[in-house]
């Protein structure tokens, strides 16, 4: 249809002057051609393979990065979740073994009658035992060893409570007793957090540059390849707004396949790092989860890398159509 147009322009330019105002006349009362590929075809070489591979690069990179910041503000939610909700009392052995019983029932009878305490769990020699075997092996007896007895203590209301009060007064029932609130674990946490944040936020950053640097080089390339097209087009009455959504049309459904196919080779990575990561030894890591709203984050990945890939070629058409003229 393109090489029909062309060559009747080419005819037009040969004849009178007269018979070519005549020609045109016809050829701009021509409804456009139905077929979009004919009248307005990508470039079918290496521009347009570059732009499906990095399109589909990018939405993985998206996906890996998007999937690992949902999975870190799950965690450190999960975690502050639990750990808010609950603080540590260590109560101090004495060297009477009478002495330090009562002692330590005093402060559990003292932290069960207290305000929003919930519930006062000491816990048992196993669980201690539990917690220091990775330090000091199974073999070691802790009854032998001057270890303090903790108290996992729930509370309600944690947001309002007032950890600075109850410490004085903890201190007034006994003197080898002390709170740990987990506020200091929970800041260095959060700023561990907010650091992983900037370093993904600065790879989306240069994934979403680079692109759109490519979707540029694209849409000129092929414009610059089918420039003899485009202005016969303009000549037979064609807008540079009509000719750029006929490119951003096809180009967009480029776009959305390798999106899908990216979003695609990303699931099954997302799957196999959060395995691994619940694998590790470590009650934080074990507090991440995915659920179906973190999925349809990604999910929707394609959809905006096409609607970003839509503007940035309507964009560069339109500029690049303006330049040509």
């Amino acid at each position: 249809m393109a090489d029909d147009v062309i060559e009747k322009f080419r005819e037009d330019k040969a004849a009178t002057p007269k018979a070519s105002k005549a020609k045109l006349k016809e050829l701009a009362r021509q409804k456009p051609p139905v077929e979009r590929k004919a009248e307005l075809p990508l470039d079918e070489g290496y521009a347009k393979t570059f732009v499906k591979v990095t399109v589909a690069v990018a939405v993985f990179l998206f996906a890996i990065t998007l999937s690992g910041v949902l999975g870190i503000n799950a965690m450190f939610e999960n975690s502050k979740r639990q750990v808010v909700s609950n603080f540590t009392v260590q109560v101090l052995p004495k060297p009477n073994y009478e002495e330090s019983r009562k002692d330590l029932l005093n402060v559990v009878g003292f932290l069960e009658k207290y305000p929003d305490v919930v519930q006062v769990s000491v816990l048992s020699d196993a669980e201690l035992h539990a917690l220091l075997e990775p330090w000091l092996g199974g073999n070691v007896d802790i009854e032998l060893l001057p270890i303090p007895k903790l108290l996992d203590v729930k509370i309600q209301n944690a947001k309002g409570f007032d950890y600075k009060t109850l410490a004085a007064r903890l201190s007034e029932v006994s003197a080898e007793a002390s709170i740990n609130d987990h506020n200091l674990w929970l800041s260095r946490l959060l700023k561990f957090i907010n650091s992983l944040k900037m370093l993904a936020v600065t790879v989306l950053v240069l994934v979403a540059a680079a692109a759109i640097t490519a979707i540029v080089f694209a849409a000129k390339t092929g414009l610059n390849v089918h420039k003899e097209i485009i202005s016969i087009l303009h000549v037979i009455g064609a807008t540079d707004k009509y000719i750029a959504l006929n490119y951003v049309k096809e180009i967009s459904k480029m776009s959305l396949l390798a999106g899908i196919a990216g979003a695609a080779a990303a699931a099954p990575a997302i799957v196999i790092i959060g395995d691994m990561a619940k694998g590790i030894e470590a009650g934080i890591f074990n507090s991440v989860s995915f659920g179906a709203g973190e999925w349809l984050y990604i999910l929707l990945l394609p959809l905006v890398s096409t609607a970003m890939t839509a503007l940035t070629a309507y964009l560069t058409v339109i500029k690049t159509l303006r330049e040509m003229m």
